[in-house]
């Protein structure tokens, strides 16, 4: 049962998580419009999701990215 839990709540994705969300929004639009489910007008209106997944996707990479790096002090310049 813990396994079942640790898949539901992305345990697997622990760190990327927002990042996972991220890229599955935008490929869940554009994967739409791939099998035909969408047409081109709707997925040209579907641009500013995609672009919002991609947006979160950066997002998380730059906040990891400085969590690494540890916070700066502006003061030491």
């Amino acid at each position: 049962m813990t396994t079942f839990a640790w898949l539901i709540t992305g345990g697997f994705a622990r760190g990327y998580r927002t990042q996972v969300l991220g890229v599955t929004t935008a490929l869940s639009a554009v994967g739409l419009w791939a099998v035909g489910d969408l047409t081109l007008a709707q997925l040209v209106t579907e641009i500013p999701i995609i672009l919002g997944g991609l947006g979160l996707a950066a997002l998380g990479a730059k906040v990891d990215d400085a969590a690494g790096r540890g916070a700066r002090d502006s003061r030491k310049r």
